[in-house]
């Protein structure tokens, strides 16, 4: 029976120490499109090496000064790991569209409201975007990144 618990206790020690969840690293920066901050930016890193899950998936979006905040399903951050990043940045197309909004209802939920996507290809292709960064375990893990406009 003595056995039995030191194998039961070894291999709960064993998983305990090879088995955890990674850790999540803050990613911070400002991204800017055409050296122009754009709120509601979207940023997406996705893992060049691993497999995407919670840890290794990350989505941010910029505030009004361009100011990144990101992170995964899992918290604030991402796993360390190579990721590409690709972005997206909807606004109204036309004029006088907003009158059709009423003032509590979400842009995005509005079928009138007309938008266009204004990240140029490739940066806003999931697969084909150039960027790519780097999340350590060191901190500093700062995005800055200003999208060539079209």
């Amino acid at each position: 029976m003595n056995k039995i618990i030191l194998l039961f206790a070894s291999l709960t020690v064993a998983c305990s120490i090879g088995c955890g969840d990674p850790t999540l690293h803050q990613v911070t920066g400002k991204v800017t499109l055409g050296g122009k901050s754009h709120e509601r930016l979207l940023v997406y890193m996705r893992p060049l090496d691993e497999p995407v899950d919670k840890f290794r998936m990350g989505v941010g979006e910029t505030d009004a000064e361009g100011v990144l905040t990101l992170r995964s399903s899992a918290g604030d951050g991402l796993a360390e790991g190579n990721y590409r990043v690709s972005f997206s940045c909807m606004v109204q197309k036309g004029v006088g569209s907003e009158e059709t909004l009423d003032p509590n209802e979400k842009h995005d939920d509005n079928p009138k409201l007309i938008t266009e996507e204004i990240v140029p290809e490739p940066y806003s292709s999931d697969s084909e975007s150039p960027v790519e960064f780097t999340v350590g375990d060191g901190g500093g893990n700062e995005f800055v990144f200003d999208i060539p406009a079209k």
